[in-house]
Formats: C-alpha cells, structure tokens, sequence
C-alpha cells in the first residue's frame, strides 16, 4: 500500500487548488488527487454559457491546473479517473473503487454537490438533463437547435444561464419556477424584478408559482404536467432545482454531518486527519458580527480561495479567514454579481446605475455593509467587496443617492468614526 502526506478527495475545482497547494510546500510533500471524471480539474462557470453554446467537435473543458502530466510536474499525483469508495480514520487509508488502498497523512474531502434529483413519475424519461459536469454540458448541447422546445426546471442562477443560453440559440424556452419570483435565494427582490422583465423581453416564458406534478412521453420526454393540470410541450428539459452536498463517504467514516461535511472556520473537521473543502463544507464563516454562522459557499470562486486556506492550515500554517464569498452570472448581455452575506441583511438599499438598467444593491446589518449585489455594475464590485471587508457603519441615505460619489458615500462613515474618536 502506498502513502502519501496528502490525500485530496475529488477533482474539482477546490480539489485541484488545495492539491497544487500543498505540492507547494518547499519539503515536497507527496501528494494525490482522486478525481472520478475523465478529466483534471476545470472551470465550471462555462459548462452553462459557452459550452452549451459550442459546435460539434468544439467542446473542450478549460483546464485550471494543466493536464496529467503537468500536475505531475507540479508534484501532484493524479488518481483521475478513480472514485474513493471508503476512507477509515482510524487506519488512515482511502479505499478506492478498483480495490486499491492509499494511506495518508491528511485527508481533505472535496467532494463537491451534486445536482437535487425530482422524484416526479416520468423523471426518467430520455431528454430530461442535469447540469453540473463537462460531459453533462456536453450533452445538452447537442439539444439545443432553433426552434426547438425547452423547458427550463428552476429559476436559479443556472437555470437563468441555460435558458439565455438556449434562447440566444434559437430555442422557444419556458421556465418553470415554484416560488413567487425569480433568484429567490440567491439576489433581493428588486434584482429578481428587473431580471424577470429581461427575459420576458428576450422572449423567455416564464411560469411562477407553479410545481412540477409529472413528466409525459413514451421514451422521450413530451410534455411537462404542472400542479394545476396544466401540459407544457417540451423536446427537451433542464432541471435546476438545487444541488446536494457528497457527504456519503464522509458520513460512513464518522465525521459530522449538518447539511455538508461540518467544518470550522479552517476547514476542520471533528477528526484531527480530515479537512473539507468547496461545496461540500457547511463551513463556520468567522464573522465577528455572527459568530455562530455556518453555511456552504456554492460557487467555484469562492471553493478554490477556501481550498488553499484549508490547505496551508493543513501544512500547519497561520491561515488568514477567507474573504467575504463573491459569485457572479452572466445571462443575455446582463452581468448579475454578489457578494457577502446578504441573507444576514436586516436593511437593503438600492442604488440606481450609471446607465440603463443597471443598480446596486447594498445589504446591512446594524447599518454596516454585510453583503452587495450589482446589476451591469460590476466595474464597481473592486471596491464594494474591500467595503465589506471593512464592514464600517454606513450612511444609507448617501448610499441611495446616484449624486454621491460611489467612493465617497462607502469612506464617508470611515471619516465621521475618525473625527469623533479624535473628539
């Protein structure tokens, strides 16, 4: 049996970020990589834009940290493609799937989501996808045509993306939503407004309020039955309803569980030898005005930039806390971005844009900034994320005012607090 320093459980993106950065370490640690898709590590924020859109022959995934042979190279052992089917805690041992049985010094679990299945009759019908890998991309991609007859599942962000994506290609796109709005989770009511009246302008049918009750076809997918009784005709259908964290694994090895693998804020987990990462991590955020708040980050931004801290603590480094979370969506020309922790927001604040249909959206808590939103202002995001880190006390009238300077209405309590200190 093998054994390495480091065993990094899942290959993507958060995997292969904490794997190149424990290479890194100047005493050369060994370290492995176990990834189940063909593929190294890639970018995902493509798989609902430009790899939908592609030709035939024209899908490639965009590799984060070079192929195989560079992440060895890098000091990287690649497992890729290999699923890790047990790990033991107390021997310290991955088993994998073939039967091979790996040793560690370390193990970090980046074992990612995956999406949230519908139990509806007829969910199994040829033409139903889900997105969440290269190869799922790949293969909603050969079903995008114009004239073709969409039915989007969801009105999440990726939901959002597929459906610009596939009515930029031609395709008739309805989107079936169960709450009263759009992003309910994810962006304030005024963005979900603003966003829903563009794709209606884009000629995207939308459809709230309404429930999934069955899908119709014989083989294929035909027609999508709703709450009320309504049929939606449909040649193909996406389902974005969310996705559910991969913790069967860390389950079976006796680590705790609570929506993700349960982490502090260092990524730890309640073995001394086991660290998270990524989606997966319901991770403890280190916010002093919350200091109780734990959640999982479901974006790639912000799994990479959590991996490579849970990977110097691994080492044994001082870590500095990650960063405020920041994810973003394109979808038709519109540029959505958000950072923070909105959902924290006792107060929100809209600031209207430069020009056309642009705002921002600023989040406070006890008046000081804990989360931000922009709407085709994401020139602006620079500075409003090292606002919240800040976190200072803000003037809520002077951030609503488009005749403030955007600078000036963000630093405009930093000098009230100096001067008073002084007095």
């Amino acid at each position: 049996m093998k054994k390495f320093d480091y065993v990094v459980i899942g290959g993507g993106p958060a995997g292969g970020a904490a794997a190149a950065e424990l290479a890194r370490n100047a005493d050369r640690p060994s370290v492995a990589l176990i990834g189940e898709e063909s593929f190294t590590p890639y970018e995902r924020p493509p798989l609902s834009k430009a790899t939908l859109a592609a030709l035939p022959g024209q899908h490639k995934p965009r590799l984060l940290f070079g192929s195989a042979d560079d992440l060895a190279a890098a000091g990287v052992t690649p497992l890729i493609p290999a699923r890790a089917v047990r790990v033991d805690p107390v021997a310290r041992v991955v088993e994998l799937a073939s039967g091979v049985c790996i040793g560690y010094g370390g193990v970090l679990f980046a074992t990612g989501a995956s999406p949230r299945i519908l139990s509806a009759p007829g969910a199994m019908l040829e033409g139903i996808h889900y997105l969440r890998t290269f190869d799922h991309a790949k293969a909603l991609s050969a079903e995008l045509s114009p004239g073709k007859r969409i039915v989007v599942v969801g009105g999440g962000f990726i939901g959002l993306e597929v459906s610009a994506t596939a009515r930029k290609v031609g395709c008739k796109v309805t989107v079936i939503e169960a709450g009263s709005r759009l992003m309910a989770r994810g962006a304030p009511e005024v963005i979900s407004r603003a966003v829903e009246e563009k794709f209606q302008t884009e000629g995207v049918n939308l459809m709230l309020g309404q429930t999934v009750r069955a899908f119709h076809g014989e083989q294929r997918i035909r027609a999508v039955e709703l709450g009320g009784g309504t049929f939606v005709e449909a040649d193909c259908v996406v389902v974005g309803v969310g996705a559910v964290p991969n913790t069967a694994l860390a389950q079976e090895a006796g680590l705790e569980i609570r929506d993700g693998i349960v982490v502090d804020a260092q990524g730890r987990t309640s073995d001394l030898h086991c660290f998270a990462a990524g989606d997966v991590a319901n991770r403890h955020q280190g916010l002093p005005s919350h200091p109780l708040y734990t959640r999982r980050l479901e974006a790639w931004e912000p799994a990479i930039e959590q991996a490579i801290a849970t990977a110097k603590v691994m080492r044994g480094e001082l870590c500095e806390p990650t960063g405020f979370p920041w994810l973003w969506s394109d979808q038709f020309d519109w540029n959505l971005q958000i950072a923070g922790y909105g959902e924290l927001a006792d107060t929100t604040i809209m600031r209207p844009g430069a020009e056309g249909v642009a705002m921002i959206v600023f989040q406070l808590w006890q008046q000081r900034l804990i989360g931000v939103v922009t709407l085709n202002e994401g020139r602006n995001m620079t500075l409003l994320r090292r606002a919240l880190q800040r976190g200072l006390p803000l003037d809520a009238s002077r951030l609503a005012d488009p005749g403030v300077p955007l600078r000036q209405a963000l630093s405009e309590a930093a000098a009230t607090i100096s001067q008073s200190s002084v007095h």
